[in-house]
């Protein structure tokens, strides 16, 4: 008997009781975005293209802005993923054409731009003007290398459509760019030559800076900068940190603090006041006929997302009251309920900062070589905070105590191990010539990225550990890492290891006293 089985059945229940409800479309669209996006992560964007056919435009912008949007690490730019793009092109096109061609015209211009440009080039008349140009002597074109054109047009899809050569950059979704593209010029025509003339500009633009048609079309790299601004702009609206600013605001927290320095950070002060002027300007949303059938159903959906992943429904943001068993977190819970009692005021402030930090750890730090899910991002939040609080930061704001938490995480736990792993390293004996040679060697990559200030570099780096004492290696991993953590249940003993999954978020001295005490017990368990 499959053990899966009732959860493999609980998508397409899910899916099946959207599909029967009644005003169907009434109900989809008053779905919350980040339901839908979370829907189409754990049923499939196949299964529910149905459902996606329905949405509005609002929806799936939103849906778009956290699908189609990544990057290969925490803090780093995020990209368009084209081949995502198109395979949402496929999905939306399935329904016909003209379902996928309306939702395009809807959606926001550069955004649409960017993404066809993801798929394809676009040609008109002016390339054929710049390829006669460049046998021209004394022309900007010359030296344009034309048989570079003719080869690549040669060897890629092609489609000649109102006046213009599409040419695919990539396979996956060019069929249904193409017939998505039609039904634009049938149903859309202004909006398609709006966006067939700008397409073309970009791409001629393109060939030209780049040396050919040969070089674009094996390139990755597009212009995405207004449609990425404009993405960003909606996601600060809605409480997201970007990653620039919150890789920012990280740096800022682990450098020593001067004492003319303000109570506020300026990455931290510009957050709080673009948020203020956003909320003012929110609309509000009114319900429709279908308001309480969608709301039952939002609640299944709701329900079934937790049953995938606890804490996806409800998105970044912290239980400001844990449980009264969370000791470990007692001196945090104690303000936010003096708060809760004495200022509503002041604990609405304090429910804005944790979400604030809470998204700055999915935005911009790294654990255990990952993006932080939401619910970790916020019990990592107030374990830092009620470490600031346990050291005495006497301030009224949480991010003052997270940024003290978070520099004492920094110089009293990554880079003490840091350290303290590199100089055993550095003396460790071994019958076995070449692992203590790699013994050194990683040594002084620890003390390099140590005092570049960026020891959670050598996190995936310390293979010779593993080979000394498996158990020493998979902590050290967890004490080396961007936002470290201990194993759960620590309590200072000095009884051997085991390799296990279960952690704690560091809050309270006693774990930073039991870290002092592993590593200097390091000598002994890496001795061969």
């Amino acid at each position: 008997m499959n053990p899966n089985g009732v959860q493999a059945r609980a998508p397409r229940r899910v899916l099946a009781l959207l599909l029967d409800a009644p005003q169907l479309a009434e109900v989809v669209q008053r779905l919350d975005p980040k339901l839908l996006h979370q829907l189409v992560r754990h049923c499939g964007l196949e299964e529910c293209g149905e459902i996606l056919a329905l949405a509005t435009t609002e929806q799936l912008t939103r849906v778009f802005d956290d699908d189609l949007w990544g990057s290969s690490r925490p803090g780093a730019e995020e990209e368009l993923d084209a081949d995502r793009f198109g395979l949402w092109l496929e999905v939306l096109a399935e329904p016909g054409p003209e379902v996928a061609a309306h939702k395009l015209a809807g959606l926001e211009f550069d955004f649409v731009t960017a993404a066809v440009g993801s798929l394809a080039l676009v040609f008109d008349q002016e390339l054929a003007i710049v390829r006669n140009a460049a046998g021209e002597l004394g022309s900007e074109y010359e030296g344009f290398d034309d048989s570079m054109v003719d080869a690549a047009l040669a060897s890629a899809a092609c489609h000649e459509l109102g006046g213009y050569t599409i040419v695919a950059r990539r396979a996956l979704g060019f069929d249904a760019l193409v017939s998505v593209l039609a039904s634009l010029d049938h149903h859309h025509h202004d909006f398609f030559a709006r966006l067939m003339q700008r397409c073309a500009r970009l791409s001629t633009e393109y060939i030209v800076d780049n040396g050919g048609l040969y070089d674009v079309l094996r390139s990755d790299q597009q212009v995405l900068a207004d449609a990425a601004a404009s993405r960003e702009d909606r996601r600060e609206a809605e409480g997201y940190v970007a990653p620039a600013q919150a890789t920012a605001f990280l740096r800022l927290a682990r450098a020593p603090r001067a004492a003319s320095a303000p109570d506020v950070d300026p990455v931290t002060a510009g957050y709080f006041r673009e948020l203020a002027v956003r909320s003012t300007t929110r609309p509000t949303a009114t319900p429709g006929r279908a308001s309480a059938e969608a709301d039952g159903l939002e609640r299944e959906v709701r329900a079934f997302l937790e049953s995938m992943e606890p804490g996806v429904a409800r998105g970044p943001m912290p239980a400001l009251l844990p449980s009264g068993g969370e000791e470990r977190l007692g001196h945090v819970r104690r303000r936010l309920l003096r708060l809760q009692e004495q200022d509503p005021a002041a604990y609405a402030k304090a429910t804005e900062e944790l979400a604030y930090l809470a998204n700055v750890l999915v935005s911009g730090c790294a654990f255990q070589s990952r993006r932080f899910r939401p619910v970790e991002s916020a019990d990592a939040a107030l374990a830092v905070c009620n470490l600031g609080l346990e050291r005495g930061v006497d301030a009224p704001s949480l991010v003052r105590c997270f940024q003290h938490g978070w520099r004492v995480l920094h110089e009293e736990v990554s880079l003490f191990t840091a350290r303290g792993l590199a100089a055993t390293l550095s003396v460790v004996t071994c019958a076995d010539r070449v692992v203590e040679r790699l013994a050194r060697e990683t040594a002084r990559l620890l003390l390099r990225r140590a005092d570049a200030g960026e020891p959670w570099r050598t996190r995936d780096e310390i293979e010779v550990v593993a080979m000394l004492d498996l158990p020493s290696w998979a902590v050290l991993q967890d004490l080396l890492d961007e936002c470290p953590v201990v194993p759960r249940d620590t309590d200072g003993s000095s009884s051997r290891l085991r390799v296990a999954p279960e952690f704690d978020f560091i809050s309270e001295a006693r774990q930073i006293a039991w870290v002092r005490e592993f590593v200097g017990r390091l000598p002994e368990a890496l001795r061969d």
